[in-house]
């Protein structure tokens, strides 16, 4: 009777030790949450990413990232923001103090002032884009946003997207600069001064929001000697003015918009197939750059999360312009807790972010423009573009921003 006494203790001891083990060696997770457009007109530039994020988070976890000796986990919580103020307050609010997360990232809507209020206010990092209100001289500030990380420099990239242009179009005679007037403000100022400095050729007109005949700008481009025109992010205006120049008989002049294409087949329903051959847009499929060089590691996942989803959604999936956002972030926000020794300290981990250099799935920037924006947390970007060609787009031409001073 003893004997079986002794081996069910040592069998028992075993067990709890095992048990105890594989409890330790459990990863931690961390909760992220991401304000992001989910309903509304901009609903699907916010609804295309979600498959791939979670995609790419799940590849991530399979090794997860060490801090202090501890793995951890990044878990996504995501609530629609609808791309306005009020939209925007109230999901920071909800994914902090509802969800519990730690940090917000993948942020690149229109609220920039209302979720930087509300994550700053509860020290909490948030990783979003420049651009809009988010420039020196408009509502960022860097002693009232200590906590604000620029993962993408959207201002930078939409400038350097002009420069790629003339290097893709060199005989180029006049770009024209097409924007909504609610784009007005510092950043577009701080644009034109870019591009007269370079010494870019350009027209700048805006429309009021919501227009749809498009067809007065298009003629005053063309009489003032614009061969290509590029509009500030507005895609529905982008395909309608591609299909209403190309109705005008003005098939000659390019046409093209900041942001990726979500969808080819969209373009070319809306626009027309025949019109719609040649737009410009941002490209962030991270193996065809030519002039950054981006961590193979990173390109193998990324990759294989286009084939995850693809595979999900019962066909091919060519949109990559989650490449450049949540993903980049997240990896900026493990390596500055790596380099930090803490998940937990903000503060800690933002003096690292502060100057410091990381890899992520867009290459490797060192964060700068301690002069320009007050605090060097910008991130660089490959600024490389894209056209359609067929029912595809492929990689136009290229020009990574320099670091900010």
């Amino acid at each position: 009777m003893k004997k079986w006494i002794i081996i069910w203790a040592a069998l028992f001891i075993t067990v709890l030790t095992f048990g105890l083990a594989s409890a330790q060696n459990e990863p931690i997770i961390i909760k992220v949450g991401m304000p992001t457009v989910l309903s509304g007109p901009a609903a699907p530039w916010g609804q295309v990413g979600m498959d791939p994020y979670h995609a790419w988070i799940d590849l991530f976890n399979k090794e997860g990232f060490k801090v202090g000796g501890k793995t951890y986990n990044f878990k996504l919580i995501t609530v629609d923001d609808k791309n306005t103020p009020e939209g925007g307050a109230a999901a920071a609010k909800q994914l902090i103090y509802s969800d519990g997360c730690k940090f917000l990232a993948g942020h690149w809507t229109w609220n920039f002032p209302s979720v930087a209020t509300v994550a700053n206010q509860a020290k909490v990092i948030l990783l979003t884009r420049t651009g809009n209100e988010a420039v020196p001289g408009g509502v960022y500030d860097p002693k009232k946003f200590p906590y604000v990380v620029f993962a993408n420099d959207s201002m930078g990239q939409y400038i350097a997207d002009h420069l790629a242009i003339v290097e893709a179009y060199p005989k180029y005679k006049k770009i024209g600069i097409l924007d909504c007037v609610i784009g007005k403000g510092p950043a577009a100022d701080i644009t034109v001064a870019a591009l007269n400095k370079a010494g870019i050729r350009f027209v700048q007109e805006w429309f009021p929001f919501g227009t749809q005949d498009l067809t007065p700008y298009i003629t005053r481009f063309k009489e003032a000697g614009c061969d290509i025109v590029y509009i500030a992010g507005w895609v529905g205006e982008t395909m309608a003015f591609a299909k209403q120049r190309w109705e005008m008989g003005f098939k000659d002049m390019k046409v093209g918009h900041s942001g990726p294409f979500v969808s080819v087949d969209m373009y070319l329903a809306v626009s027309g197939k025949d019109a719609a051959q040649g737009l410009i847009g941002q490209y962030w499929t991270s193996w065809e750059f030519k002039k950054t060089k981006v961590n193979p590691k990173y390109i193998k996942m990324c990759k294989e999360v286009q084939e995850i989803v693809s595979k999900k959604q019962g066909k091919p999936f060519n949109y990559t312009g989650w490449v450049g956002w949540l993903p980049n972030h997240l990896l900026i926000l493990s390596q500055a807790m790596q380099k930090a020794g803490t998940v937990d300290d903000t503060d800690a981990i933002m003096k690292v972010i502060r100057g410091g250099t990381f890899d992520t799935t867009i290459g490797k920037w060192t964060m700068s423009g301690a002069k320009t924006y007050g605090s060097p947390i910008v991130f660089g970007c490959p600024a490389a573009l894209s056209v359609i060609k067929g029912d595809k787009e492929v990689y136009l031409s290229e020009h990574p921003t320099k670091p900010l001073p």
